[in-house]
Order: structure tokens, then sequence, then C-alpha cells
């Protein structure tokens, strides 16, 4: 049988010493990680970093940042720990020309408010002001200046100019891009007769009921004219291109 081992007092000793040192650098270094870290909130709270914040606005067209901030009840004063991004978000989608609001809240202070507006597809004279029609159906103020929207003649606000934004929302860009001018032209046998004219030089004549439908035949009906005759396309019931009377050059 082997012999029990027995190790002295002495001999342990430093093996004690050793744990008992290890335990007092843990407790060290815990201690100096609370105190710094204390010590930095004290700095985040007192220091403009904490209260002030950054405020970062992107995507917005018809409003100014200064604009936004108001809409989102925002202020640089702001504390930054205590913005609530979703309440932010909900104040800013519940105006009718803003479609998504995202609030990032990144630290130290900077708050970043990525919006997406409603795309204006109309402007015209309302009430003696320019304004723009949004895809939603709103008009707002024009604060655009530049717009390349189609200029929107002889229309009152209403359920026609309403279903006129949610056909132009709907149509391909690339048409939607060649038209200047709609007007609205309305006869006794249709209350919904517009008449469009285009940046190729055509008068189109249809209705604002399926608009967009029936403008998709445009560029095959384009392809179909002589080169340089002008006239009117005509898309009321089917599709049949009438050029100008040569009596009227």
């Amino acid at each position: 049988m082997q012999e029990n081992k027995i190790i002295s007092l002495e001999d342990r000793v430093p093996v004690l010493r050793n744990k008992k040192r290890k335990k007092s650098n843990i407790r060290l270094l815990v201690t100096i990680l609370v105190f710094f870290s204390l010590l930095l909130c004290v700095l985040y709270f007192q220091t403009s970093i904490g209260s002030q914040i950054n405020l970062v606005i992107k995507g917005n067209h018809l409003y100014s940042d200064k604009e936004i901030q108001k809409l989102a009840d925002l202020n640089v004063d702001d504390n930054f720990l205590t913005i609530r991004s979703k309440k932010v978000e909900e104040r800013l989608e519940s105006r009718n020309t803003i479609q998504t609001a995202t609030v990032h809240r990144r630290f130290p202070n900077k708050v970043e408010i990525e919006l997406k507006e409603f795309h204006p597809v109309g402007q015209g004279i309302f009430g003696g002001k320019t304004y723009l029609l949004l895809e939603s159906g709103v008009l707002v103020k024009d604060s655009l200046g530049n717009t390349t929207a189609p200029e929107m003649i002889d229309w009152k606000q209403g359920d026609e100019l309403q279903e006129m934004a949610a056909e132009l929302k709907k149509m391909p860009q690339s048409i939607f891009n060649s038209i200047s001018e709609i007007d609205y032209t309305p006869s006794e046998d249709d209350p919904l007769l517009i008449t469009v004219f285009t940046n190729e030089g055509y008068e189109v004549r249809t209705t604002i009921r399926k608009f967009s439908n029936k403008m998709s035949n445009y560029p095959l009906i384009l392809k179909s004219i002589p080169k340089n005759q002008k006239g009117i396309i005509h898309l009321e019931v089917g599709a049949y291109f009438s050029p100008y009377s040569t009596d009227n050059n």
C-alpha cells in the first residue's frame, strides 16, 4: 500500500497566498471598473454629449429639417436616453404626407430620422396658390420649386382629383415622365373626360377611370404613328390616332 502523503502547513502557505492574491486582484479590478463606469455616466449626463442630441434627418423633400423636427416634437436639448423611437415614428406617420418614418438612436447622442414621403404626381393652382398633388391625393404648398410633375389645369378639389392622383400613382415611371400637362375637360357625356399633353408633342384624350391602364398602350401607339406627324390619340373607347388637320397649320 502507498503511504498517505502528509503535506505540511509550511508547504500549503504559498498556495493559500496565491489564491488570496488572485481574489484581491479580482476585487480590485471590479472596483476600478465600477468606478470608471460611474465616472463615465456622470460625465455623460453632465456634459453636452448626454444633454443634447445630434439630430440627422434624411429623405425629406416636402419639409425642411426644422419643420420635421417640429412635427417630431424633438429639441436638440432633449436627453438622448428619454427619446422613444416608436413615438417619434407614430407622430411623423400620422401626417398624410409621410408614408413611413424610421428612427434610429445611435450612442452616444445621435438620432437619425429616415423618411419616405408621398411623391408629387402633379402641380397646379388652387385658390390662387401653387400646390403639389401627392400620390396620396393630398394637396400641399409647393416647397420644391423645381418639380417635374405634370401641370394640372382647371382642376378643383374633389373626388375627381383624388381618383386622378391614385391613377397617376399606378403608372410606370417611363410613361409618367412623358406627361407634361393634364387638363380637366369634362363633357355632358363624360364628366371624367381629360386631355393630356405629352413631351413628345401629342394630345391624348381619355378618361380618369382606368387612366393608368389606358395609358399603358401609349408607347405602342407612338410606334405606329408616322414620323413627324402630330395629332390626337383617342383612348376614351378603344385606341386610335387622328392627325391634326392641315388646315390648322
